[in-house]
């Protein structure tokens, strides 16, 4: 992913949709590239013959630097010198609409890879005594302390910005919905951060123009309207 040319990051990403994608690679290889995603390493616990450490090629910090920030944050990512203010401001342009494709990119291998957590969380964990509310948590937990900010919030902003960019906002819900679906400890974050009014936003966007972020945007507000006392599991 970390290749420097657009091309390539292209590519990069767009394998990683498809490999955390069960419909379209297989359960087992989700589950594999799920774990790079979330957690950093692919290691199965089924197979000692295993031995990919995603770790090496950062593939959970470039999904969480494009979520959040919207760009692989590299110090070697400045574009070359030109002549000219034009020139600079095409170049600009262009990453910018670049950044804005690996970015809504980026989003779909999270959502896709949060899924797989949901649906297969028994084989997920990275332990055999984990349960999906811990492993969520551990994953949140170890988001912020790689890039310095909380994943809800960032998800929240983008959610936030469903007018202007309603299939990233898609995604940001599915995302959302998953997280708050398996830990109540998120649910409480992302009422703290004012998630209700922003989700009821973007589900007024959707009731009006996108079908699919309407849908998505109800199944987050299911989650932010759910009793503490209906949670199913414990925070640890």
């Amino acid at each position: 992913i970390k290749k420097d040319r657009m091309d390539a990051r292209r590519l990069g990403m767009e394998s990683l949709c498809f490999l955390t994608d069960p419909s379209r690679t297989g359960v087992d290889t989700a589950l594999v590239a799920s774990r790079a995603v979330l957690f950093g390493s692919a290691q199965n616990d089924n197979d000692d013959d295993v031995e990919f450490l995603a770790d090496e090629l950062g593939v959970r910090e470039a999904i969480l630097s494009l979520v959040q920030y919207g760009r692989l944050n590299e110090s070697n990512d400045m574009p070359p010198d030109s002549d000219s203010d034009e020139d600079t401001t095409r170049i600009h342009d262009e990453e910018k609409s670049f950044n804005d494709i690996l970015h809504n990119l980026a989003l779909a291998v999270l959502s896709n890879a949060l899924e797989v957590l949901e649906t297969h969380g028994d084989d997920f964990a990275p332990s055999s005594e984990s349960k999906l509310s811990q492993a969520t948590n551990d994953f949140l937990k170890e988001s912020k302390e790689i890039s310095h900010r909380e994943l809800i919030d960032s998800l929240l902003n983008v959610l936030g910005q469903a007018e202007a960019k309603p299939h990233d906002a898609c995604l940001s819900a599915q995302c959302l919905r998953s997280l708050l679906q398996a830990s109540k400890k998120a649910r409480r974050k992302a009422r703290d951060m004012n998630a209700k009014q922003i989700v009821a936003t973007a589900l007024e966007v959707g009731q009006r123009t996108h079908v699919k972020l309407q849908t998505e945007t109800l199944g987050v507000l299911r989650e932010l309207e759910k009793p503490e006392d209906e949670d199913r599991e414990d925070d640890n």
